[in-house]
């Protein structure tokens, strides 16, 4: 992938705050002076995604964490670094809380639409890395379903032996969707096993979702 310091710059300080309030001066030291130099690495080692590609945020973000986790040569567990994930999304709580699920409940649908038009339009083909999306519309009448059946991102750190940090990555989703007003249902992760990542996420006064 292409070099870009702005998800580092953004959320190294993040990262280094928590680190520092849970797991002591030096450890947050360590994970920021040394993780700069492997989230570059992650990211130029990385299979490119593509130019435009509206998902390649998600491994940007991804991988500052796991860049501040090798930082601190893994002295800090998944478990560990779960914690300081959930701290920095709650700092940047205010973003997430722009969109409001029960209003737009179907905005995740029409975003992973815009996604699968940048993928038909030869990008897949040109990246068969990147995400693979699907959709299944009479498998629920609210909010929206759809699911991965390629992740770049566990494919990716998986097959450097770094597997063990996905499952704390792939946690945030939920976060993520309660700071936007929404809940997440999942019964599969391709990084538990599974054959796919599904996602059907509902405003979170939705009663019995169907």
């Amino acid at each position: 992938m292409k070099q870009n310091g702005l998800y580092w710059t953004l959320f190294a300080p993040m990262i280094k705050s928590s680190i520092k309030k849970r797991f002591g001066k030096e450890m947050a030291v360590r994970a920021i002076v040394k993780g700069r130099k492997r989230y570059r690495d992650l990211v130029r080692e990385a299979p490119e995604l593509g130019k435009g590609n509206p998902m390649a945020s998600n491994a940007y973000f991804a991988y500052v964490f796991v860049g501040a986790w090798l930082g601190t040569g893994k002295k800090l567990s998944p478990d560990d670094i779960a914690l300081v994930m959930a701290d920095v999304l709650k700092t940047v709580r205010p973003f997430f809380a722009l969109t409001d699920l029960n209003k737009t409940p179907d905005k995740w649908y029409k975003d992973m639409k815009k996604y699968e038009k940048w993928y038909n339009a030869g990008n897949g083909k040109r990246y068969p890395t990147t995400w693979k999306v699907h959709f299944d519309e009479g498998k629920h009448r609210d909010g929206s379903y759809y699911y991965f059946s390629v992740c770049p991102i566990c494919s990716y750190l998986t097959g450097k032996g770094l597997g063990e940090i996905m499952r704390p990555l792939c946690e945030t989703d939920k976060i993520m969707f309660a700071y936007q007003h929404g809940r997440l249902y999942r019964e599969n992760t391709i990084a538990s096993g599974g054959k796919i990542c599904d996602y059907w996420s509902v405003g979170d006064k939705t009663a019995d979702p169907q």
